[in-house]
C-alpha cells in the first residue's frame, strides 16, 4: 500500500507569499503577528485566528473552526498544503499551492486532525483573504427570544455571506449576539444601517464598535460539533457549568471555556457525557485539546492500523 508516493526534497514547500493567488507558506509555529507582518503589505489577511500569541499549529489542534469560519469555512478549507514530517522522520509534501488540484481522498483534512499518530506539520500553505481596511464588531443584547430571532434573521437574510462571524456568546449568566463585519471603509455606513434595522426588528439593543480588531477568544477547552439549529440551546445549557461558551452559529460549533484547570479532564468528560448519544444521532462529535482522541470503531481501527504500517515504511 503506497500511501505517500516518493517525494524529492526539491518538491517540498519553501516559504513564499503569492500576492496574486493570495497564498502564504510559513512554519506551523508561526503566530498571528508573523502572518500579519507578511500579508498586510499586500492588503491580505488570514481571518481564522483564535489567539494573538499562540502558534497556528496549537490553534488548529484545538479546534476545527474559528468565528470567521462563518464566512470562510473551517481550517481544513483554508490550508492548501503542508510539509508533513512522518514518524520515520521523512518529510512529505501534502497538497498544493492552489485551492483544489485533484479529486480523491482529502489527506489534508485527515492529517490536520489526526493528532500526532501520523507525524506532525512543519509548514502550512495558507489561503489568505483580502484586507479591506475596516473591521467592526456589533453586539446585540436582549432577552432569549429576541436573541434567537436576531440570529435567525442574520443567518437567513441575503446579507448572510457578508458577515465574517455570527456568534452567540454566553458568559456570567448573560448572553449576547456578536457579529463581525469586514469591508471597505466607504461601505461601513451601509452595514451599520442594516444592523440598526435588524436591531429594531428583533427588539434588541445594538452596540457597534467601529474600526477595531477581530475578537480573539483564545483556545477552547472543549469543542462540540452539532447542528446549526441546536447550537444556541446547547451553548446555553453548557454555560451553566462553564466560564464561557461561544456558539459559532452558522458552523454549528460550540467553543467551551472552562473556569479553572482543576480536574479539567474529568469535568470535560462529565460535561459531554449527557450529549454523546444525541451527537452521534445528529452526526456531530466533540474533542478537547486536554483529552486523547475518541477511540475509533473496530472497522476504523483496521483501516488506521494498515495506514500506520504503510506510513512507517516510508
Amino acid at each position: 500500500m503506497n500511501v505517500f508516493p516518493p517525494m524529492l526534497n526539491e518538491r517540498l514547500f519553501v516559504p513564499f507569499l503569492d500576492e496574486v493567488d493570495g497564498t502564504l507558506c510559513l512554519p506551523a509555529n508561526a503566530t498571528a503577528a508573523d502572518i500579519h507582518s507578511q500579508a498586510r503589505a499586500h492588503r491580505l489577511r488570514f481571518p481564522l485566528i483564535l489567539d494573538a500569541y499562540l502558534d497556528l499549529r496549537s490553534q488548529i489542534t484545538a479546534t476545527t473552526h474559528a468565528p470567521a469560519s462563518c464566512r470562510f469555512g473551517p481550517y481544513c478549507d483554508n490550508i492548501l498544503g503542508m510539509n508533513w514530517r512522518l514518524p520515520s522522520g521523512r518529510i512529505a509534501r501534502i497538497g498544493e499551492r492552489v485551492v483544489k488540484t485533484t479529486t480523491g481522498y482529502d489527506w489534508l483534512r485527515f492529517l490536520l486532525h489526526s493528532g500526532s499518530r501520523y507525524g506532525e506539520p512543519l509548514d502550512y500553505v495558507l489561503r489568505l483573504r483580502p484586507d479591506c481596511g475596516f473591521t467592526a464588531i456589533a453586539r446585540f443584547d436582549g432577552d432569549t427570544k429576541a436573541l434567537h430571532s436576531c440570529v435567525s434573521n442574520l443567518l437567513h437574510s441575503g446579507w448572510m455571506h457578508w458577515w465574517d462571524a455570527v456568534d452567540f456568546v454566553t458568559e456570567g449568566g448573560a448572553s449576547f449576539v456578536r457579529v463581525m463585519i469586514h469591508c471597505v471603509p466607504e461601505e461601513a455606513s451601509i452595514f451599520e444601517q442594516q444592523l440598526e434595522h435588524l436591531a429594531a426588528s428583533t427588539c434588541t439593543q445594538l452596540t457597534l464598535q467601529n474600526n477595531t480588531s477581530p475578537p480573539l477568544d483564545g483556545l477552547p477547552d472543549l469543542v462540540i460539533k452539532t447542528t446549526p439549529d441546536r447550537v444556541i440551546n446547547l451553548a446555553s445549557e453548557l454555560a451553566d457549568f462553564t466560564l464561557r461558551c461561544v456558539a459559532l452559529c452558522y458552523s454549528g460549533v460550540v467553543h467551551v471555556y472552562m473556569n479553572d484547570s482543576y480536574d479539567l479532564t474529568e469535568r470535560i468528560q462529565a460535561l459531554v457525557q449527557p450529549y454523546t448519544a444525541e451527537l452521534h444521532t445528529l452526526g456531530g462529535d466533540w474533542h478537547s485539546r486536554w483529552l486523547p482522541a475518541t477511540p475509533p470503531t473496530i472497522t476504523e481501527s483496521a483501516w488506521l492500523n494498515t495506514l500506520e504500517e504503510a506510513i512507517h515504511e516510508h
